[in-house]
């Protein structure tokens, strides 16, 4: 397994960004399109609607109209079907200097010219619930959360609240978090299109892209200042990995394996520096929380000398944003990473050109 530094720093990102609303139900192959999960939503549209989650069931008995959201990727995926919610989480590890990230922004300020939602704040017991409370909404929706039962308890006294499904902070892919979304609001037709528009955007943009079809890759944390004897590899379960594979990239044939070992409930294994050269893969994905990070595994000799890497076949994502969007793909934030450059940032991996995407 990955070292404890490894774990504790992954998970304290699931946490931050909780950005894990992206599939991790999808099977170990190469099939990206995932499932829900436990979390089953009723087929009909009108109210009242029953979701089920892991705490149980909630029931939406008329549309909501004053809506907060916990976790990440939700809030984004509201915006898009042309729905303001009246508060969201402050995001302090990759948002702006408000805590708002930068995509749901432009998407609120710019594309429908309305005013930003308050900001929940978190608390050493959970969201803070008197905010929650003041905004008097009408339904609390956090698929993507890792609520304890707890918190849920408290938070079904102040509305209705619909909690993750059998795995805490994600919920399926993007298109499944669409679709309960959609469900939830009574806006199931519209969260199609939404759907249909965005997957028409990824696809016109991928064929400017052919070298990332069909590419190998593995996505993996750098290594820490600790001297660290061990890479981690995200299993094809997690939700960043489940995205690439989305662009055309293919799961690396010794991820499996490599992984096998994993803890129940971690979305990484690890892999000695030493068998390094075990991995057989095409292009290396790496997300690095600082450039020293960055600079302690690219002087690894160890590292350095593994093929992908000797070759120049990587990308080290310092940029927060980028990380954000790309482990919570929405169809807001999948246009911003298109316009920042990403899929150009991938080609260039694949192409040799050893890519370190800087924090900005």
């Amino acid at each position: 397994m990955a070292p404890r530094r490894t774990r504790a720093t992954a998970l304290a990102v699931l946490a931050s960004v909780a950005v894990a609303a992206a599939g991790c139900t999808a099977d170990a192959g190469q099939d990206a399109s995932g499932t829900s999960g436990d979390q089953t939503v009723a087929a009909d549209a009108s109210f009242p609607v029953t979701i089920e989650h892991v705490y149980g069931e909630t029931e939406i008995s008329a549309e909501p109209e004053r809506i907060v959201t916990l976790g990440g990727s939700t809030a984004d995926v509201i915006a898009s079907l042309g729905i303001v919610p009246v508060g969201i989480p402050e995001n302090t590890w990759s948002g702006d200097a408000d805590g708002y990230n930068v995509w749901t922004r432009a998407y609120i300020e710019q594309e429908m010219q309305e005013e930003l939602p308050a900001l929940i704040t978190a608390t050493e017991d959970g969201p803070d619930y008197e905010q929650i409370l003041a905004l008097q909404p009408d339904l609390i929706l956090a698929p993507t959360s890792g609520l304890t039962e707890v918190q849920y308890e408290r938070l079904t006294e102040i509305a209705p609240t619909v909690a993750h499904a059998d795995q805490p902070y994600i919920y399926g892919t993007w298109q499944d978090l669409a679709r309960l979304v959609g469900t939830a609001l009574g806006e199931g037709e519209k969260a199609e299109d939404v759907i249909d528009e965005t997957e028409a955007v990824l696809a016109d943009a991928l064929t400017e892209h052919p070298e990332l079809d069909g590419t190998s890759f593995v996505y993996s944390l750098t290594l820490g200042q600790d001297g660290g004897t061990e890479l981690a590899l995200y299993i094809s379960d997690d939700p960043r990995v489940v995205f690439h594979r989305s662009l055309g990239l293919l799961d690396s044939p010794s991820l499996e394996s490599a992984t096998a070992d994993h803890e129940e409930g971690i979305w990484y294994g690890g892999v000695s520096l030493e068998e390094l050269d075990t991995i057989d893969t095409d292009v290396v994905l790496y997300w690095s929380s600082s450039p020293e990070n960055t600079a302690t595994t690219l002087e690894n000799a160890l590292v350095s000398r593994w093929e992908p890497m000797a070759n120049g076949n990587y990308l080290i994502l310092e940029n927060t944003k980028i990380v954000s969007a790309s482990n919570g793909p929405t169809p807001i934030t999948i246009p911003w990473m298109i316009e920042q450059g990403y899929l150009d940032d991938l080609s260039a991996a694949v192409d040799g050109g050893a890519v370190v995407r800087s924090a900005g």
